[in-house]
């Protein structure tokens, strides 16, 4: 291979490393514990989701990620939110994304849907969710459970 197409290699490589913000430690290339994100770094509020609701009538689901300790959510990044199916209450979509956030650029991304209330009982609704979690430096793909107590009468 020729010096100039290393040469090409190389600079390439590092533009497209340093343009998706990754840094690379010349001792290791393991992150330094505080390179990560952990929980602690952020809430998710469920308290505007709907907890006591009538069979066929329709509620509402929302979870709102409060990023912590100088974090923020990536503003373009994915943001993914899937329902696991109970039987018991029925989401207006069963899958939640980037396009359905309330108000775009929040600093507090906040996704919400209707729900169906389709069989009387006590129920735990149930979410998988990943955003992506930023520092000025890194971002970190972040993934949780939500996970919502709901009474159908």
């Amino acid at each position: 291979m020729s010096l100039v197409r290393v040469l090409s290699f190389a600079a390439a490589s590092a533009f497209v490393v340093g343009g998706v913000g990754v840094q690379a430690s010349p001792a290791s290339s393991q992150p330094v514990a505080d390179d990560r994100a952990t929980k602690d770094d952020y809430a998710l509020d469920t308290s505007a989701t709907t907890a006591k609701l009538k069979v066929g009538e329709d509620g509402m689901f929302s979870v709102r990620i409060t990023p912590k300790n100088g974090k923020k959510v990536h503003e373009q990044a994915p943001l993914e939110l899937s329902f696991v199916d109970n039987g018991f209450v029925k989401p207006g979509k069963p899958k939640l994304g980037r396009a359905d956030v309330k108000k775009n650029g929040a600093k507090e991304p906040e996704v919400a849907t209707t729900l169906r209330a389709l069989k009387a009982g006590t129920t735990t609704l149930e979410a998988n969710i990943s955003f992506f979690l930023c520092t000025e430096a890194w971002c970190q793909r972040m993934s949780d459970r939500v996970q919502v107590s709901v009474v159908v009468e």
